[in-house]
């Protein structure tokens, strides 16, 4: 599989993750991930893996839903 066709899928497959160890399958992390054993959610390392994108940008992206739920809920 080359990078533009992972890339592709991650886009468009919501079960497809970029990491082997996972089978390519979010829900195989979830299952190493639980929120009952990991309250703080998958390591930010893991998630930009997953998504082929920098450590920053899912930060960036953290914060830009963080700004639209507040937006949508009314919290300043």
């Amino acid at each position: 599989m080359t990078s533009a066709e992972a890339k592709s899928l991650v886009e468009t497959d919501p079960d497809f993750v970029a990491v082997k160890r996972f089978d390519y399958s979010l829900k195989k992390l979830m299952e190493k991930y639980p929120p009952e054993k990991y309250p703080d959610g998958v390591p930010t390392k893991v998630i930009a893996q997953a998504l082929m994108i920098t450590e920053d940008e899912v930060e960036e992206l953290y914060e830009q839903v963080i700004l639209k739920l507040r937006s949508a809920l009314n919290i300043d």
